[in-house]
């Protein structure tokens, strides 16, 4: 008799101690998590410089290169439904595209790059077993640089910030107990826009630049700090 009382108590102790542990599987995103990314970016930049002398456009500097970043979440998964709150940053490794204005001894040499992007976006999303559909919307930040090389004008530099829509959509799947892995894109829309100040060694009034919307298609892994 002792002995059936000591094997239902060990049945009972194991199906507790089981119990919060399938729970977690049958929802695998659910809770907070930490991850990285990475990926490529693309935006398009226009203006014009010099416009008084001999005008250089500046849509050659097309601003595209690779991004990488962290990302820090939390979802609630009810069932097959998960809605969540997701903040990242990104660093741009920019492009090496440049302009020339006025070639010869004294040519400016122009270029534009992105110095940080960043976002906080909800998400929504549906689980088919393992794997997550989602689509995310929120409010994204982002830093630009229009620079100028010059002679007697050493990095003379325009910086702007600008606050603005992103959204896009991605697929996520469970790859193991508390690790997941992603691919989104999202684009950000984007539309900082700036006359160059008269510091700048050919700048002429009128002159402008004009960073456009970005797209990003970018990789991740995801920790999961609740499992």
């Amino acid at each position: 008799m002792k002995q059936s009382a000591l094997a239902y108590s060990l049945l009972a102790a194991a199906v507790l101690t089981t119990a919060p542990a399938h729970a977690q599987e049958l929802k695998p995103f659910q809770g907070l998590y930490f991850g990285l990314h990475g990926g490529y970016a693309w935006q398009d930049i226009s203006g014009i410089y010099d416009n008084a002398g001999t005008p250089t456009s500046l849509a050659p500097l097309e601003n595209d290169g690779a991004i990488v970043g962290a990302q820090l979440g939390y979802n609630v998964q009810y069932d097959w439904f998960m809605m969540g709150v997701e903040a990242d940053a990104s660093a741009l490794a920019g492009s090496s595209n440049t302009v020339t204005d006025n070639p010869g001894p004294t040519a400016a040499i122009l270029s534009g790059d992105s110095t940080y992007l960043a976002s906080i976006r909800g998400r929504l999303g549906f689980v088919v077993q393992d794997v997550l559909f989602y689509g995310t919307a929120g409010v994204a930040f982002s830093r630009f640089k229009f620079e100028e090389n010059a002679p007697g004008a050493v990095n003379n530099a325009l910086r702007l910030t600008d606050t603005s829509a992103v959204y896009g959509g991605g697929l996520e799947w469970k790859l193991a107990y508390g690790v997941s892995v992603r691919g989104e894109y999202l684009h950000y829309d984007t539309g900082s826009a700036s006359y160059i100040p008269s510091n700048f060694l050919y700048a002429d009034s009128g002159d402008v630049v004009n960073f456009h919307d970005i797209d990003v298609a970018r990789a991740g892994l995801n920790i999961s700090l609740g499992q």
